[in-house]
């Protein structure tokens, strides 16, 4: 039975910062609370080694009030949490891999700069057979690789259609050259308000800088994130050696999958022992896109690095797919590159299947059933229904990662209606 994780965690291409980050966590933590009848209890946010103000300390529906003491201060942000039931109490020591500062640097880049740069991305993956190997894996995904591009289209389409009525309408009264010159502007100034509204609410300008910056990254031209995966990885490497957990989960959940698994290669070049000693080093990649890049034919590192982690048989590492996330590659293996009907290979990761339908209400899933975004995310958001998936199980319960994740019904089997263990390691709960 665990009762100390380290849990490690990178996300996508997301500019939240870590406090916001916290605030949805200890959010999250009161549904997980009620979901699973036990006590959760969430310390501040220590920031290095200082409490964010206004930090909340406690999830609204925990039963009882436990005392946190702050875990080891090796990263940007991170928190702890404890959660109880009958028979058992795991403490968890939660760590945000950050590089959202890097996001945030990426979606400040000039407009124009975006459009360029976007324009070359798509032409690059379009010639280079890319986007067809991305309908092949998932047309879900391959429509979702267009979205971004073609709403660009359709406002240059919209605002040339504008600009073509100013021109119409003041020729007349001001002339051939002065007209177009007016109709010219008048595009120009659509085109512009269009990217604004609707394209804010639309992430037309995240959705560009997401692909435009993976592809900078898989083509090794960001040295500011090679740098920050190279810290991940000493981090990783450094909370191994400390011993002063059961387990170590590290999760990465989107683009953050490619990342996370792309530090632990690192990590595992840096010192090969390090996943065989001391704690157990436990995998978890969720809504990832790591096909997104590998299978770009120059995506050969990304490549050595995912079949670096899967040959590693001191690790367990675990994928959950669902076919309602569309910004994923469902039913698709990330270590093969291939479709998969029902059987995981015995090698590589253990994929499971889940129903993101499952997690939630049913008056939530109406509200959130085309909000595609929305359900992308319910990977890191509490369940509001017990079912084979569950984030915060994975990172709090007691039942051992390789237990959880090849149990059937995942914690759903695990777990009694009072949130009591029924399964222990090694038998049947005494």
């Amino acid at each position: 039975m665990v009762q100390k994780r380290h849990f490690f965690h990178v996300s996508g291409f997301d500019p939240y910062d870590i406090t916001a980050l916290h605030r949805r966590f200890v959010r999250e933590a009161a549904v997980f609370a009620a979901t699973w009848n036990v006590t959760i209890a969430v310390s501040p946010l220590h920031q290095r080694g200082a409490a964010s103000p206004g930090a909340t300390t406690q999830a609204e529906t925990t039963k009882a009030e436990t005392t946190q003491s702050p875990p080891p201060d090796n990263g940007d942000g991170h928190w702890t949490v404890t959660a109880s039931a009958p028979g058992w109490q795991v403490r968890a020591s939660y760590e945000q891999l950050d590089w959202s500062d890097i996001v945030r640097a990426e979606l400040a880049r000039p407009v124009l700069r975006r459009l360029w740069d976007g324009a070359t991305t798509f032409v690059d993956i379009i010639a280079t057979g890319t986007a067809w190997r991305y309908f092949a894996a998932n047309w879900r995904y391959g429509a979702f690789f267009l979205v971004p591009f073609l709403d660009v289209l359709l406002f240059a389409a919209i605002a040339v259609a504008a600009g073509w009525v100013a021109v119409s309408a003041t020729r007349p009264a001001l002339g051939g050259l002065a007209g177009g010159l007016a109709g010219v502007l008048v595009a120009g100034v659509a085109f512009a308000l269009l990217l604004r509204w609707p394209g804010e609410r639309w992430r037309v300008h995240q959705g560009l800088a997401d692909w435009i910056f993976a592809r900078d990254y898989m083509l090794g031209r960001r040295p500011d994130m090679t740098a920050r995966i190279e810290a991940f990885a000493a981090r990783l490497i450094a909370c191994a050696r400390r011993g002063d957990a059961d387990e170590i989960v590290l999760a990465g959940h989107s683009l953050g999958a490619t990342i996370a698994i792309d530090a632990l290669a690192c990590a595992l070049m840096r010192d090969p022992d390090f996943s065989r000693h001391g704690p157990r080093i436990c995998v978890l990649t969720i809504g990832a896109t790591i096909p997104k890049l590998a299978l770009h034919p120059k995506g050969e590192r990304l490549r050595a690095q995912v079949n670096r982690v899967a040959a590693e048989q001191s690790l367990t590492w675990a994928e959950y797919q669902a076919r309602d996330d569309i910004i994923s590659f469902h039913k698709f293996d990330p270590v093969r590159l291939r479709r998969f009907k029902d059987v995981n290979e015995p090698d590589g990761p253990t994929i499971r299947r889940v129903q993101i339908h499952e997690m939630v209400k049913p008056e939530t899933l109406a509200r959130i059933r085309f909000n595609f975004m929305r359900l992308h995310y319910q990977f890191v958001m509490a369940n509001e229904r017990r079912t084979a998936y569950d984030y915060f199980m994975l990172m709090c319960g007691p039942a051992p990662f390789r237990q959880t994740v090849e149990s059937p019904n995942g914690p759903a089997d695990l777990y009694a209606a009072d949130g009591a263990l029924r399964v222990a390691e090694g038998g049947p709960r005494r």
